[in-house]
């Protein structure tokens, strides 16, 4: 097992007991609850205690982490464990380790402390998360000394570690919305704390500080460099949030202000209290507007299934095949290997023996014809993905009537690529590939466009976004920011396992299996769109924790985007 020294601090859950039931009461009068339960706050705090007196190291130690995952004004409890003259240099602001299982303690030396946990994985400073390994591990160090006759910690790593379980409750995640260079608002999934009163205050600063790693170079802040917020928080006052700021933010023009503030709205959509906002300089009111209204039901959702059946390829609807107009015939006539088709459904990338055709209404046009190609994909702007596994080291894209363009990139050198994929919203790229044990890896980079929405590269670097223990199968975006990963499950009988993977968001999600299953469709931008195709030719659907078959004898199902 791989170790290493990890840089923030990890708050232990083993061994705290929560007293849940002390939380219900047992008298008053009975109230309706929330019909939307999404709607809840999840103010959900621990409180622990403070260290007891002669107390040994051991105790501190873990005293001390468990008493870092409660947030509440500003770590108090935690910063008794700390020695007086250490106790305002701890940040636990800089990101969190999230571990699973057992911490073990152990004491290298006087006044030494060692603590070692399996990590599941870690957020940095800018709350990005990013999975562990399978097999990773960590050790924190602690440095004490007696003060006053009682032990206490004088050196002790930055942030907070947290288990897995107690994390959920206590962080969450925002989209934050950044600028792209042809003007788009694209998000990015950040992890905050679930306290209501913190998560303007993380908003803010994490728009301030810019996109997340992953996406730097593909999307920008539109605040000054330099730009930091003046007090310790962003105050709600009668539904505002006031925003004050440095005064790099006074010699922005109209148009920074004005993209600026299309980054607030978007990002405090959804806060409880929060229906406006003002930016301030130094008590200067420079901007304002109101926070935009959360979407029920994402924008440009589609609702098809497009499938090839015993010769006809066609939207699903029930047991029967709609076929396209214009479409449905050249698809067919290329004899598919795998198709996408657009969330329009106004054109089809098609995958044959001959290499890649986009088929609209009009024409069947040539896109790549090389060898090895893997499925394409169709973005949101219209641009065409295609990958060739004899040409390793460069990821194709075409435009309607446009000669084919090859990006280098360099994150996927050496690697064996199941499946590349390009999500709806053409603003970030997966690649599906084998560890050296044999399992899979999801890696994922931002895509950089210039000021007209045309792609001209990848963002520098790519981050491993799920690690599977099975043999890779097949891939699909949902939305822009979700993918589902289908993967063997190393039992008998050959059965493939759906996994549902956030970039930088969620825990990947278990969705159950289906024995033979070879291809997966996304569908879009939900989950109840999944379809997956199996080694006997029966589509099948997302039911409960299970699957349900829809049809038989399918020979393709197309993906979206």
């Amino acid at each position: 097992m791989r170790k290493k020294i990890l840089a923030l601090v990890v708050a232990s859950i083993a061994a705290l007991s929560l007293a849940a039931c002390d939380a219900v009461p047992d008298s008053g009068p009975v109230r309706e609850g929330l019909s939307n339960l999404e709607q809840a706050e999840r103010g959900v705090f621990l409180n622990p205690q403070g260290p007891a007196r002669d107390a040994d190291q051991e105790s501190i130690v873990r005293g001390f982490v468990r008493a870092a995952s409660a947030p509440i004004n500003d770590y108090d409890t935690a910063r008794e464990f700390l020695a007086p003259t250490y106790a305002d240099q701890w940040d636990p602001s800089l990101g969190a380790v999230v571990t699973e299982g057992t911490q073990q303690y152990s004491s290298p030396g006087e006044g030494l402390s060692m603590l070692s946990m399996r990590v599941v994985a870690t957020v940095d400073g800018g709350g990005t998360m990013r999975p562990a390994a399978p097999d990773e591990s960590g050790e924190v160090q602690f440095e004490l000394a007696k003060v006053g006759g009682q032990w206490r910690i004088v050196s002790a790593p930055n942030g907070v570690i947290i288990d897995r379980s107690t994390f959920s409750m206590v962080w969450t995640t925002r989209q934050l919305y950044f600028i792209s260079p042809d003007q788009r608002l694209v998000s990015d999934v950040r992890w905050v704390l679930s306290q209501p009163s913190m998560r303007p205050t993380q908003i803010m600063r994490g728009l301030i500080s810019g996109p997340s790693e992953l996406m730097t170079g593909a999307v920008t802040t539109a605040f000054p460099e330099g730009t930091t917020l003046t007090g310790r928080d962003v105050p709600i006052v009668d539904g505002t949030a006031v925003i004050d700021c440095s005064a790099e933010l006074l010699d922005a023009n109209e148009a920074t202000i004005a993209a600026l503030t299309r980054q607030i709205s978007k990002s405090l959509q959804g806060l409880p209290g929060v229906m406006r906002f003002q930016i301030a300089v130094h008590g200067e009111v420079v901007g304002g507007g109101d926070v935009a209204i959360s979407e029920d039901q994402p924008s440009g959702e589609y609702q098809g299934i497009a499938v090839m059946k015993e010769g006809v390829f066609g939207l699903a609807v029930g047991g029967t095949l709609n076929p396209i107009h214009g479409i449905s015939e050249r698809v067919v006539g290329l004899a598919p290997v795998a198709a996408t088709i657009a969330p329009d459904l106004a054109s089809v990338a098609v995958l044959h023996s001959g290499g890649v055709n986009l088929v609209t209404e009009d024409q069947s046009i040539v896109i790549d014809e090389r060898s090895g190609l893997l499925a394409p994909s169709i973005d949101a702007l219209g641009y065409i993905w295609t990958y060739s596994t004899s040409e390793p080291d460069e990821i194709s894209v075409s435009a309607l009537n446009a000669h084919r363009v090859d990006l280098p990139e360099s994150w996927l050198a050496g690697r064996s690529v199941k499946a590349l994929r390009v999500s709806m919203g053409g603003n970030r790229i997966a690649a599906l590939v084998s560890d050296q044990a044999g399992g899979s890896m999801v890696l994922v980079a931002g895509i950089v466009r210039d000021g007209e929405g045309t792609p001209i590269g990848f963002t520098e670097k790519a981050s491993v976004q799920l690690w599977d223990t099975g043999a890779p199968i097949d891939i699909d975006w949902i939305g822009d920011s979700r993918f589902v990963l289908l993967s063997e499950t190393g039992l008998l009988g050959g059965s493939a396992k759906v996994t549902i993977g956030e970039v930088s968001g969620r825990f990947p999600t278990d969705s159950g299996s289906i024995s033979g299953g070879v291809s997966i469709s996304g569908g879009g931008s939900s989950r109840a769109l999944l379809r997956v195709l199996d080694d006997q030719h029966r589509m099948f659907a997302p039911q409960g924790s299970g699957w349900q078959q829809l049809m038989k004898d399918v020979d393709l199902i197309a993906k979206v985007g």
